[in-house]
């Protein structure tokens, strides 16, 4: 759905802008808006049944190749912490225990005072957060 109103106009102006001079500039928006469609289209995919997606998305759920269901659902649950990943989840694991969203929400919040859900809904991470202490416990 997203591919008409969003990816082909898109591609069509910047290839018109870009000229047939340079065709890498379309190459390169052409895989940009074909990425950031499946990102959408993965992440929708972990919200629905198996019997609502299509036979080879559940292979690849199973996989562990794209985000599964189970793993993507705990993004949605309390205290909203971690498991931001939602294209495949491979890297959720290194990015949680590095701290780098508990980094990027930190940031975020200095520049426009926002707070992440996780901080709203847990004052001690809010707390650590703040101090600079971004690595999540176990």
């Amino acid at each position: 759905k997203l591919c008409i109103p969003f990816g082909l106009p898109t591609v069509a102006a910047i290839s018109f802008v870009a000229g047939p001079e340079n065709p890498m500039v379309s190459l390169f928006f052409s895989f940009f808006c074909f990425s950031e469609i499946m990102s959408q289209e993965l992440h929708k995919w972990s919200h629905m049944t198996k019997k609502e997606t299509p036979a080879i998305v559940n292979t690849l759920q199973g996989l562990g190749i794209t985000i599964g269901r189970v793993p993507h659902a705990q993004h949605h649950m309390a205290p909203y912490d971690g498991n931001y990943c939602i294209v495949s989840g491979l890297c959720n694991e290194a990015l949680d225990n590095s701290g780098f969203f508990r980094w990027m929400e930190h940031r975020i919040y200095e520049i426009n005072g926002v707070e992440s859900n996780a901080m709203k809904l847990d004052p001690e991470l809010r707390a650590k957060t703040l101090r600079g202490e971004y690595r999540l416990t176990q």
